[in-house]
């Protein structure tokens, strides 16, 4: 059975940063063709990578295509420290579900017998869990049948040809990789660190992938002011494929307008109503479990709109042109907004800081972050500024 597998990390995608000066302005001068980063931060190192990184725990998490001597596809642990695992996988195997195993922070990495040239048949699919911080593995290999589309810990061997309906998944338990049955007719929708909803679109409940017990189902949720008993609640995938601990549900009724609601997918409480339709994906702050919406208006306009489980809706704020959030981490959310870049408080909605700055694309808990660089497969990794150094 093809397993993903620990290697020595051989060459690091980490190294020194081309920099003439010790600043985040001056090396990001350099690394950006003269645009500066966002304000607040020092850049300590270089990461060059394949995929976009994402941020697991107190580690970033990107994969490396083969070359320099490697025949398999290379996924790396990274942080302010430099590189901390490496683990490799069959080059067709690009996708990864992050997750929660027993409260420590993991990456899902897949593996395949299919052949590198991509001609014949796939035998086998399987998925391992891997440590964030240290790369041991969790748990796995379980046999799943494809990859995830993105929305957890669901595997499904995806048509290449466009359907209509929802081809069946198989889903994990988090904390253990063993698969968790669904009734003859469902199908699981969504998955977050060990909650999940089974059903179909239009009816639906919510287990806890360990227990298998039922946290809450679709006829128990409280309905948005202004509906009758009447409305029908759906869920319809948007915001996603991934929304963090929450979940957004479409209540519709007969002539009127469908509402949005955001709902914590542990409870079942409603956390708020959004306005308007999609427009672009969530992000999530993994040190608040803060989940950030943007959404679009008839008239054009954007919002934000900022949800905490627990906490409800913590701010909405509207913009007259665009609204795109790019990163969020302790404190701070950073956004494009109307074209400008900026700062935003996360608790509050407060703008902090704006200006004609590169944006963050990933943080760490411990405000390390990863802007983009004029070459598309590098990235800065920089640290919070110390207090009182130079800007």
């Amino acid at each position: 059975m093809p397993t993903a597998h620990r290697m020595d990390i051989g060459k690091p995608p980490t190294g020194p940063f081309a920099s003439t000066g010790p600043t985040a302005s001056t090396a990001s001068t350099a690394s950006t063709d003269g645009a500066r980063l966002f304000p607040g931060f020092e850049v300590t190192s270089a990461v060059r990578i394949d995929s976009a990184p994402a941020a697991a725990g107190a580690t970033f998490i990107g994969s490396a295509f083969p070359r320099d001597g490697r025949s398999s596809l290379s996924f790396y642990g990274f942080n302010a420290e430099g590189t901390l695992w490496r683990v490799d996988t069959n080059p067709s195997c690009v996708g990864t579900v992050l997750t929660s195993v027993g409260g420590q922070p993991a990456v899902v990495i897949l593996d395949s017998d299919a052949r590198q040239d991509g001609q014949g048949p796939v035998s086998f699919t399987t998925a391992t869990a891997f440590s964030a911080g240290s790369g041991d593995v969790l748990w796995g290999p379980t046999e799943v049948p494809g990859p995830s589309a993105g929305n957890g810990l669901i595997f499904a061997n995806t048509p290449k040809a466009l359907t209509a309906g929802t081809t069946p998944g198989t889903l994990l338990d988090a904390g253990t990789g063993s698969v968790v049955e669904t009734p003859a007719g469902e199908t699981a929708l969504y998955e977050h660190h060990g909650a999940a909803l089974i059903g179909t679109e239009s009816k639906f409940l919510a287990v806890d992938t360990g227990s298998r017990g039922t946290l809450w189902s679709a006829d128990e949720l409280r309905r948005p002011n202004g509906t009758t008993a009447g409305a029908k609640v759906r869920f319809t995938g948007s915001y996603g494929p991934a929304t963090g601990g929450v979940v957004v549900l479409r209540w519709e009724e007969q002539g009127m307008k469908p509402q949005d609601v955001v709902y914590d997918l542990r409870t079942g409480e409603p956390l708020g109503q959004l306005a308007g339709s999609p427009a672009g994906m969530a992000v999530t702050d993994g040190s608040s479990g803060t989940v950030l919406l943007a959404s679009e208006l008839t008239d054009g306009s954007q919002l934000i709109t900022a949800v905490r489980p627990g906490a409800g809706t913590l701010w909405t704020k509207s913009f007259a042109r665009s609204a795109r959030i790019t990163a969020a981490g302790p404190g701070g959310a950073y956004a494009e907004l109307d074209g400008v870049a900026a700062k935003i408080d996360i608790d509050s909605g407060a703008i902090l800081d704006t200006g004609d700055y590169v944006l963050p694309v990933s943080l760490l808990p411990d405000g390390t972050a990863l802007f983009p660089t004029k070459e598309r497969t590098v990235y800065a990794l920089a640290v919070p500024e110390k207090q009182g150094a130079p800007g």
